[in-house]
């Protein structure tokens, strides 16, 4: 009995060591940016889309996934369980795609993939990049790279009309994800922009 009491006691005294509970894991956003500019008038006679179709934003892996992807100093990436993307981010990411474009000028009225309305082109997006990289001693940087492809669209052969890519980085010591990714990802995406050809 008296080592029936010991082990009781031993086991309730430990009990707090067991139940530690872990840190609550946060959701980040990427969001668009609000401090675009109107879209400008196209040069007279320069070719410009009346209507553009936002295509697909694919995320290429492992980046295609709501925890954070962290590129460490030896070379491995690991997944971060407690620093998570609110929502996939091919879903997060078409929101600052499409006010891009709206705010490019040369795509004119930019509506849904799921629109019925007619459009001259599409975009396509696909994202190579989407980590926090951790690569340097007390560093975090918001990573992101894509490409950008215009289709023509129509009756005919939808034929890719344009090409572009870029890449983007912003510093994250701050904690602050959202608005590090969020600058990340606007950069590689205006980058794109201005070297489509």
């Amino acid at each position: 009995m008296r080592n029936f009491c010991i082990t009781v006691l031993l086991l309730v005294g430990c009990a707090g060591c067991f139940s530690s509970s872990a840190p609550d894991s946060k959701s980040w956003m990427v969001m668009p940016r609000t401090d675009l500019p109107a879209p400008p008038a196209p040069p007279e006679g320069a070719a410009a889309f009346a209507a553009t179709r936002l295509g697909p934003v694919t995320v290429s892996a492992p980046y295609d996934r709501q925890s954070f992807v962290v590129h460490r100093a030896d070379g491995s990436v690991a997944l971060d369980a407690y620093n998570l993307f609110a929502a996939t981010p091919a879903s997060l990411l078409r929101s600052p795609v499409k006010s891009r474009l709206e705010a490019d000028g040369r795509f004119g009225h930019v509506v849904a993939s799921a629109s019925s309305a007619a459009a001259d082109a599409q975009v396509e997006v696909t994202v190579t990049d989407l980590s926090l990289d951790c690569r340097a001693d007390g560093r975090r940087k918001a990573r992101a790279a894509l490409s950008v492809d215009v289709v023509k669209a129509g009756r005919g052969p939808r034929d890719v009309a344009l090409v572009g890519a870029g890449s983007g980085e912003a510093d994250a010591e701050s904690g602050d994800y959202s608005a590090a990714f969020s600058a990340a990802f606007d950069a590689a995406l205006s980058q794109a922009l201005k070297a489509l050809k």
